[in-house]
């Protein structure tokens, strides 16, 4: 009897262990990809030539922000709100900014006079911001309106003392945080390294946040190499898809050394 209750006992064992090796071997690392600063240059249309899994982010009311947002929602592809945000350079924001001076009732209204402008968005992230992501207060009335209109919201981290996340996290907003820029210089040889980069985390973590630009080279680059993504072992996964995932909290919530702030292009 004993005998028998141990080979049984051992058999399970085995069969959970085949199973959880099994799923490893199944399970792709992913990788997010965001587009960044769409909507003023008519050349921005060129995005809709890459894979349906990369996300738009808009800059509100510029001249393309609702064709872009409208027809990228019709091809089921992720929108997002660029949130312009000021920075402690001071470079202009364009419209609707949000300057740490606002009272909360001002970044209320702000913020959506600017998600009316980019039709479908379903989250945001901020374009430059390094002064207003850093300040509490501010990002905690931000949280709390972004919370309300049901969105995610996705740190840029153009600066390392970023409150984003962890206000995001205290008042209930879903987020993710940018690990890669791809594209602040704009070289083949640099967007390789970045590239490499990008797969490594991915590799390491499990998962990767990449930012790019709609720059030709930048989109020539990706048309060209994402596609090889999958035969080379990861997954390339819409941030809309993501935030509807189980583990999402314990992948992307998680910290990871990323580019330096002077290597924001928004800065």
């Amino acid at each position: 009897m004993y005998v028998r209750r141990f080979l049984i006992g051992f058999t399970i064992v085995i069969s959970v262990v085949s199973s959880l090796i099994s799923l490893s071997a199944v399970a792709k690392p992913n990788i997010i990809v965001i587009l960044d600063d769409l909507g003023y240059r008519p050349t921005d249309v060129a995005a809709f030539s890459l894979p349906k899994e990369v996300a738009f982010s808009i800059l509100p009311q510029t001249p393309l922000s609702k064709i872009i947002a409208q027809r990228a929602a019709q091809e089921g592809r992720p929108v997002m709100l660029h949130m312009p945000m000021q920075a402690t350079n001071q470079k202009s924001m364009g419209p609707l900014g949000l300057s740490t001076d606002m009272f909360p009732a001002a970044i209320t209204h702000t913020l959506r006079k600017a998600i009316k402008s980019v039709p479908n968005a379903i989250g945001v992230n901020n374009h430059m911001g390094s002064a207003f992501t850093g300040q509490e207060d501010s990002m905690k009335a931000l949280m709390e309106e972004i919370k309300r209109q049901g969105l995610f919201f996705v740190d840029s981290r153009t600066t390392v003392l970023t409150k984003a996340q962890e206000v995001a996290e205290r008042v209930g907003v879903p987020n993710a945080s940018r690990q890669i820029f791809l594209d602040h210089q704009r070289n083949p040889e640099f967007f390789k390294r970045q590239f490499e980069r990008m797969k490594n985390i991915a590799t390491d973590k499990g998962h990767v946040v990449v930012i790019g630009h709609p720059h030709p080279e930048t989109i020539d680059f990706l048309k060209q190499h994402l596609p090889s993504l999958e035969t080379e072992g990861f997954n390339l996964l819409s941030i809309a898809d993501y935030f509807t995932r189980d583990d999402q909290h314990d992948q992307l919530f998680a910290t990871y050394p990323t580019d330096s702030v002077t290597s924001s292009p928004n800065e």
